[in-house]
């Protein structure tokens, strides 16, 4: 599938997209380096994004002390594919996404399969067994990442 034309993105919304791209994935780098969470996933993309996002995906995580990989969703039907980056600190935080992956989980689909590696409403390190989590207020809240960077009805891509 084709990126998102300057032209779809304008019609949408007046944020550039590839710039609102790449500060989300700088936001989760800097998280990552500072330990704040032990995972990031970059926002979703086409595969025709790829080029134009790698180097300076590449550069954030050289500059953040970070590591990037390619998630291709090979499983994803080619009409509905959408891609993104695994961002992590820790070679072991790799080894467990694709454990979750290896069995069959896809965060497009399975996401709360994977909020402890993305941190969601969980801390981790030295004493981390004793806090005790709870949220203040829930609220709903909408997907701002599919609503601002893909085409209406991408998010989530279709499963076979």
């Amino acid at each position: 599938m084709e990126s998102i034309t300057p032209a779809e993105n304008a019609a949408k919304t007046p944020i550039e997209r590839r710039s609102f791209m790449l500060g989300m994935i700088t936001a989760f780098a800097e998280c990552l380096a500072n330990e704040c969470k032990k995972m990031a996933l970059s926002p979703p993309f086409y595969p025709g994004d790829y080029e134009s996002l790698l180097p300076d995906t590449e550069r954030i995580a050289r500059e953040q002390g970070i590591f990037i990989w390619y998630e291709e969703n090979p499983e994803m039907d080619e009409r509905s594919k959408l891609q993104w980056f695994v961002m992590y600190k820790f070679p072991d935080v790799l080894a467990q996404y694709r454990q979750l992956r290896d069995e069959g989980y896809n965060p497009a689909w399975d996401f709360e399969r994977f909020f402890d590696l993305l941190s969601y409403g969980k801390v981790w390190g030295k004493g981390a067994e004793n806090i005790l989590f709870r949220m203040r207020e829930s609220r709903e809240t909408k997907n701002t990442v599919s609503r601002l960077l893909l085409r209406d009805g991408d998010w989530p891509p279709e499963k076979v």
